[in-house]
């Protein structure tokens, strides 16, 4: 006869066996249903969910296989109905209120698919998803954003200021954001204007990309044109990363590399960004930039920001005096805050102490500020 403490681990194990096989068993049954539905057998993927649900029904991973499978099929009533049992049990499952904002978009309920897309990222500001139908949403309702911003440098050895104005008219496509901007620049007694276009188009599920030209008009404080590209791309788990290209037409052309990687961590955004620019000399030179986000106020837009840079002082390069900016630490504080639903406002602060070509120990602080207003 086996020993008393051997009998009572041999019965535990068989007490434990069948829960063990039942749970090891779940995840062959999502998987088996996913891709029975992945290869067309639709109704062989829902026969089986619904037959797993009938003796585990808490089970939230196969809920939500069996409600994507149902909107695929155009049954977005019953499609809402298991998605929402998913978000009673589980509120905070993401994928399914994605799921779920995604019946509302196929089904034609606009308000719902708002709602639910701005109910996203107030908690994940992050999620390109949720952007992408809110940004449909809007380009097909109010399609149209007119800016205006000012900025202001001022200097520690008391000479002028520089002063720079800019103009913008947005246009919200299905297809992504285009943007008009003239800008208006004033320094060393000199006056330039620059005209530019961008676009960023949404070109796959998770990539979309930058694509940017403009002019200046006499090519003394702007190029004579300025050409830039980026592609990004989300990697999953909160990353983007993106790769880019600047080409500016001074009277010698000045080619910018850029390279970023953004992390979305809840209401957080941490980004790092490094600019290189080859040349001889000095002009050759790295910058490297990192800072982060908080967003705030829950409507996924409105944030709190704070940013170093060392290298050159802004992050995007687009006037002479930006490019002779060489070996700067730069600390830069943002706030952008949608007001109302059509109005939004923002304002920047930074300070930098700069080595210049000729001069040593500058200090620069920048203060701009501007609105949009959706119409």
């Amino acid at each position: 006869m086996a020993p008393r403490p051997r009998l009572v681990l041999l019965s535990l194990c068989l007490t434990l066996l069948p829960a063990t096989m039942a749970a090891a068993q779940v995840p062959d049954v999502v998987a088996s249903a996913r891709d029975a539905a992945t290869a067309g057998r639709r109704p062989e993927a829902l026969a089986t969910l619904e037959s797993h649900l009938a003796e585990t029904p808490r089970d939230v991973d196969a809920r939500l296989v069996y409600g994507l499978i149902l909107s695929w099929e155009g049954r977005y009533e019953d499609a809402r109905r298991e998605l929402r049992r998913v978000l009673a049990q589980a509120p905070a499952y993401t994928d399914a209120r994605v799921a779920l904002m995604n019946v509302a978009w196929w089904s034609g309920d606009t308000s719902e698919a708002r709602d639910t897309a701005d109910t996203i990222l107030s908690q994940d500001p992050g999620n390109r998803l949720a952007r992408d139908v809110r940004d449909r949403l809007d380009a097909a309702s109010r399609p149209w954003w007119a800016g205006f911003s000012y900025t202001n440098d001022s200097f520690s050895d008391n000479r002028g200021s520089w002063h720079e104005l800019a103009a913008s008219l947005t246009r919200l496509t299905p297809r992504g954001s285009v943007i008009l901007r003239a800008s208006d620049a004033r320094r060393f007694g000199l006056e330039d204007r620059l005209v530019e276009v961008e676009f960023y188009p949404r070109l796959r599920q998770g990539t979309y990309a930058f694509i940017g030209g403009g002019a200046g008009t006499d090519s003394t404080l702007y190029p004579s044109y300025r050409v830039a590209f980026d592609l990004y791309q989300t990697l999953g788990a909160g990353f983007e990363v993106s790769g880019g290209f600047r080409r500016l037409g001074f009277d010698a052309a000045t080619n910018i590399y850029v390279g970023t990687v953004s992390s979305y961590v809840g209401n957080w955004m941490f980004t790092g960004k490094a600019f290189h620019v080859p040349g001889e000399g000095r002009v050759d030179s790295t910058s490297y930039h990192g800072g982060f986000r908080r967003y705030v106020r829950g409507d996924g837009v409105s944030y709190v920001g704070l940013t170093y840079s060392h290298g050159f002082s802004r992050e995007e390069i687009r006037n002479v005096a930006d490019l002779t900016t060489l070996d700067s630490d730069t600390v830069r504080a943002e706030i952008d805050q949608q007001l109302a639903p059509r109005f939004r406002v923002f304002v920047t602060v930074g300070t930098s102490r700069q080595e210049r070509q000729s001069v040593n120990g500058l200090w620069q602080t920048s203060l701009g500020g501007g609105f949009l207003v959706l119409f």
